[in-house]
Order: structure tokens, then C-alpha cells, then sequence
């Protein structure tokens, strides 16, 4: 969700020494809450403004350069020397896939380009970076919001599900798995899809640690400005099937209130009450929620507004009763 020209668009409680991370699971009745995505003074706003550590942090970077983006790179160091809890990384190519050498439609042949090793010294040098913090546990996100269109398209001059390749997003997946961890061991690998399309090019079982989803408005059924999605709530249909698929254990890799509902306390709390619901009947592992002011960062007012939990004294009240004031949900030390 990082890109403003893609909207296709994480068992025990993290503690202040955790070397060793294990992996939730679909059965410990926990999830933890993490805070996104990668502005440093959104994060610490929401630590101070909760009076709660969230359990992790999100970053962004890209294949092409090997590299996080310069915000991540301002809050990895900085969460890193006080924490060891989660850090979930969006490593994209579909983002600027135009940008370097490739059309929106050639989504298969940039996978297999992956896959081929064309970018191996690039992987090798972000999962370098990212040793540097033993101490931490990352979980990696393989692109993220993946979709047919734009990983599995082989008509040159347009979406066409009839020329998809489903076997080249898989083997691109598998790739990075194996490349990243040949150099990073504190480290869980998630396949995160578009709404509906988790099925179509899932790289298996074997492959995948995570099945991580987005829940915006129009995925609990609430309008986003003036796009409405499902009619009868309280979840869209086919993130529901994402969710039951896998036996995998699920993330809320990306969430936030949007506009129309976060116009209102009232709008911002059903949001989140639905939200929490949707953990409760998924029993979902871990809850990323990107804490931030959205329009002063450049995104379209009439889809996006200010999701920050903490400015809200109602918001922040509802939310330190219902979900700080909930056992099931671990935050950070």
C-alpha cells in the first residue's frame, strides 16, 4: 500500500528480549498489534498518544535498488536500538515496474526475470542490510497486494486473465524465499494478495509462513469516499473465502479507516469494531494498522483521510478500552 500509483491496492508476547521469535499461530487466541507504515514521528505519535508500544513497525522498499525507502531507513535503526519485536517488510517490484523497463502488462515476465536471478545481487544486499538487526523479526512480504493482472499477465498489450502465467509469481516467490534466507534468519515469508485473487497464484505451503490480507473500508463493508464495496457486511465475501482457504496463519498486513468513516468518531470506532470482529472470528495472528495522516503525505482526500488513533479523544478512549483493555491483543516493550 506504500505507492501512490498502486492501490491493487504478526505463540507469545513480545517482550523486551526476543532473540529467537516464534511464529504465531491460527491457535493461540492472540494477535499482536503492530503500527505502520514507516514514518517514524506516526509511530512514536501513536506509542506516546496510546500510552501502549505497538509490537512492531512496517517498511517499504523495492527490488530495483535493494534497498528500503529513505523513511523506512529513518525507522528501522531507530526502532531496532529499543526494540525486538516485528518488523514487516514490503519488498515491491510491481510498484515501479514502468519505471524500470517493463509496461504495466508484462507482470509474468518481470516474475521470471525474478525467478531467472536478474535481480539476486539486489536481494542479496537489502537482506544484508536487514542482518544488520539480529534482534528483530522480520516478516518479509514477497510484492504485496499481488494480483493476476500484474503477476501473472503475458498479453503484451493488455490484461487478459485467458494469457495469465499462474506459475510465475510462484517461482519468483520461491526465489526470493530462497535468496533473502540464505543471508537473513530472523525471518517468516508472507504471500499477501489482492481481495479475492488469494487463490490464483498462491506459491504453496511449502512456501508460504503467512497469508497476509488488507482491510480498508469497502473489506468491512464500509464506503471509502464514494466507492461503496459489499452491501451486506460485516465482511466482504471474497476476502471471507482469502481468510478460511489456507490453514496458514493469517495478518492483517495493511488497515486503516478511510475517508467517510474517519470523518466521524463514530465512523472511526464502527471501522475498528469491525476490524476487531473480523480478528475474533479469524483468530488472526497479528494486526498491522497504518497510524497516519494520509493527506499530509500526499494521498487523494476524497479516499483518504486521517486514520491516527490517538487524535480522537473518543477514538482513543474506545480503543484503549476495547483493544489495549482486551487480553487477546500484545503489544511491544
Amino acid at each position: 500500500m506504500f505507492s501512490l500509483s498502486s492501490l491493487g491496492l504478526l505463540a507469545c508476547f513480545i517482550g523486551s528480549a526476543l532473540s529467537s521469535p516464534r511464529k504465531y499461530s491460527n491457535t493461540t487466541g492472540t494477535t499482536f498489534f503492530s503500527v505502520g507504515q514507516n514514518y517514524l514521528d506516526e509511530w512514536e505519535g501513536f506509542q506516546s498518544g496510546v500510552g501502549k508500544t505497538p509490537a512492531g513497525i512496517s517498511v517499504y522498499g523495492d527490488v530495483y535498488s535493494g534497498a528500503l525507502n529513505s523513511d523506512s531507513l529513518n525507522i528501522l535503526p531507530a526502532y531496532a536500538a529499543k526494540h525486538s519485536g516485528y518488523v514487516e517488510v514490503g519488498m515491491s517490484w510491481k510498484d515501479a515496474m514502468t519505471q524500470n523497463g517493463y509496461t504495466q502488462y508484462e507482470g509474468a515476465k518481470l516474475c521470471t526475470d525474478i525467478s531467472s536471478g536478474k535481480y539476486d545481487s539486489q536481494l542479496t544486499k537489502l537482506a544484508t542490510s536487514l542482518a544488520q538487526y539480529p534482534h528483530v523479526h522480520y516478516l518479509f512480504r514477497i510484492d504485496y497486494e499481488v494480483s493476476g493482472n500484474l503477476h501473472a499477465n503475458t498479453n503484451p498489450t493488455a490484461f487478459d486473465q485467458s494469457t495469465w502465467d499462474t506459475t510465475a509469481y510462484p517461482k519468483a516467490f520461491a526465489h526470493v524465499r530462497k535468496t533473502i534466507s540464505s543471508h537473513l534468519k530472523n525471518v517468516h515469508f508472507v504471500y499477501h494478495a489482492v481481495r479475492g485473487q488469494a487463490r490464483v497464484i498462491y506459491p504453496g505451503d511449502h512456501l508460504v509462513d503467512y497469508v497476509g490480507v488488507s482491510v480498508f473500508n469497502n473489506d468491512v463493508c464500509l464506503a471509502a469516499g464514494n466507492t461503496v464495496g459489499c452491501s451486506a457486511g460485516p465482511l466482504d465475501q471474497n476476502l471471507q473465502s482469502d481468510l478460511t482457504w489456507s490453514p496458514k496463519p493469517k495478518l492483517i498486513a495493511e488497515s486503516a479507516v478511510q475517508a467517510g468513516a474517519c470523518g466521524s468518531a463514530r465512523g472511526f470506532i464502527d471501522y475498528l469494531k469491525l476490524v476487531k470482529g473480523l480478528v475474533e472470528a479469524q483468530n488472526v495472528a497479528g494486526w498491522t494498522y497504518i497510524n497516519s495522516n494520509w493527506t499530509a503525505h500526499g494521498w487523494d482526500a476524497a479516499t483518504w483521510g486521517d486514520s491516527r488513533i490517538e487524535v480522537d479523544g473518543e477514538v482513543l478512549a474506545w480503543f484503549r478500552e476495547n483493544i489495549v483493555g482486551d487480553g487477546r491483543f500484545k503489544f511491544g516493550a
